[in-house]
């Protein structure tokens, strides 16, 4: 069994289990028209977020609205600065980038091994993994809708399990934090961009998504008033 198997396998039996209540604790709390911050620190764990489902884990942590435009701004720049190398988009209304990457890129048709050369398309984000506190990143590996239930799901699985290997080896080699925060779902083909009715649709559901969620450091940086640190 390989470094990364223990540590995804964690998220079939366990993911469901406080999600509500691990998700409240780490909302801003509204009363009335006042907004009461809540520490981005508290809760912010990794076996807090292995224990979420997907959606919750790209909802968390949230950015309390008197922070919102700075991090929206600060999440744009970034989107930008990396736009040339990768498809970007900005999500749950610009405060989280997501880069796309096809695994056809990555990966032969059929096999779970990354190619040779396949890290070099990573190199540019590791330096956004190098503050912990800075994103939480979160992994979903996605296929088209070739094959049963259980073929997809195990391709899904093995090819994530590769990335996430990829992804300790530069932890290794230093090009990446220890500490960060990185939690990977192996989708399937439960979340299609499009139909899989013709090869190039195909192709455009087999993908990898990387998530850049705001975290901590950004969130109370901006809720202190301070100069968001610089774009990378």
């Amino acid at each position: 069994m390989n470094k990364s198997t223990l540590h995804i396998m964690m998220l079939s039996s366990v993911r469901r289990l406080g999600v509500l209540s691990a998700f409240i604790s780490l909302c801003t709390i509204v009363s009335g028209a006042k907004i009461f911050y809540t520490d981005p620190y508290e809760g912010y764990a990794e076996e807090v977020f292995m224990d979420m489902d997907f959606e919750p884990n790209l909802a968390t942590p949230p950015v309390p609205d008197t922070e919102k435009s700075a991090i929206q701004d600060y999440m744009s720049a970034l989107a930008r600065g990396v736009k040339g190398a990768f498809s970007v988009d900005l999500m749950r209304d610009g405060e989280v980038m997501v880069v796309t990457m096809p695994t056809d890129r990555l990966f032969l048709p059929n096999d779970t091994i990354l190619v040779d050369g396949a890290e070099n398309a990573f190199k540019p984000l590791f330096p956004l993994m190098k503050e912990p506190a800075r994103y939480k990143v979160v992994l979903a590996l996605h296929t088209d809708d070739t094959g049963n239930d259980l073929y997809r799901e195990r391709l899904s699985t093995q090819r994530l399990y590769s990335v996430y290997d990829m992804l300790l080896d530069a932890i290794d080699n230093g090009a990446v934090n220890p500490d960060i925060v990185i939690v990977p779902f192996a989708m399937g083909a439960n979340d299609p961009i499009t139909d899989n009715e013709t090869r190039r649709h195909r192709a455009e559901n087999r993908r990898l998504e990387i998530y850049f969620i705001p975290g901590p450091e950004l969130i109370k940086t901006a809720h202190e008033g301070k100069p968001l640190p610089a774009v990378q």
